[in-house]
């Protein structure tokens, strides 16, 4: 029998993909950090230079990170675009979309001094269009704002659904699912913004679901951009019921028979020795 896995010979992946970039982030990243997990942080280059902020329906201010603080805060983690103002693109001309992603790509390459593929869409709205303007601007994926609730992982990369919103109310069952699914490449991913952990009181139940995920070994924590690029190469395999052949660039996992291989890029095992 052979099984797909992840980088490592790990069963499942997790990422969190938050957006906007905010004061929260702080707390935040030092949260992921302390479980050793990955995330995705959607910024908008054009709202960092004054320090942009505004205030949340619970009273709770909402403030933007500068340039310098977004520089040394993301260490380790992927740093995505999600426009350059975060304004709404319905209604928009692909010229003002294009200007709006281009520019932050560019923008967010400059700052961080790293190529940056993938693309968060502002609120709900999606289309067409915007769809082939972030393929258009070089993004290798779009996360769009729509939950998958499922461990199943997409496989249209420009209408990424992240797996459950962290305001959900299944998101905690959904943890307990995920930790005990037997999915072939489970993959759980929670989107939201660190300031809904101020306004809806969430910091400890996001800290509680980190500490059951960390906890477990064949869970891998990944950013978006790596669990994507490693199921692109894992669309690029020929396996048989005799052999798996890895005709992509990176270094591919399976199980096979319980036992685990690492297939080097552009090799073959044979599996019925």
């Amino acid at each position: 029998m052979i099984r797909k896995l992840y980088p490592f010979g790990k069963a499942k992946a997790f990422n969190i993909t938050y957006d906007d970039g905010v004061l929260q982030d702080v707390r935040f990243v030092e949260l992921l950090n302390k479980y050793n997990l990955k995330g995705t942080f959607n910024l908008n280059s054009g709202l960092m230079k004054n320090e942009f902020e505004w205030i949340h329906e619970s009273g709770c201010v909402v403030k933007r990170l500068n340039k310098e603080k977004v520089l040394s805060l993301y260490t380790g983690h992927e740093i995505a675009s999600h426009t350059l103002t975060h304004t709404y693109l319905e209604g928009k001309s692909e010229p003002e979309i294009l200007y709006e992603m281009k520019e932050d790509k560019r923008n967010l390459e400059s700052l961080f001094q790293r190529e940056i593929k993938g693309f968060a869409v502002p609120f709900e709205y999606y289309s067409e269009l915007i769809e082939n303007c972030a393929k258009n601007s070089g993004f290798e994926y779009a996360r769009i704002s729509e939950e998958s609730l499922s461990f199943k992982p997409q496989t249209d990369y420009h209408r990424w659904k992240a797996t459950v919103f962290h305001l959900d109310d299944s998101l905690e069952k959904l943890t307990q699912d995920f930790i005990s699914t037997e999915e072939e490449l489970a993959l759980f991913q929670i989107v939201g913004h660190s300031y809904d952990l101020d306004t809806e009181n969430l910091w400890d139940k996001i800290e509680n679901i980190f500490r059951k995920v960390s906890s477990k070994k064949d869970i891998l924590p990944m950013t978006t951009i790596e669990i994507i690029d490693y199921l692109k190469a894992m669309g690029e395999v020929e396996i048989t019921d005799s052999h798996i052949v890895n005709n992509s660039v990176q270094s591919l996992w399976f199980s096979v028979n319980g036992t685990i291989y690492e297939v080097s890029p552009e090799s073959r095992i044979n599996c019925d020795s």
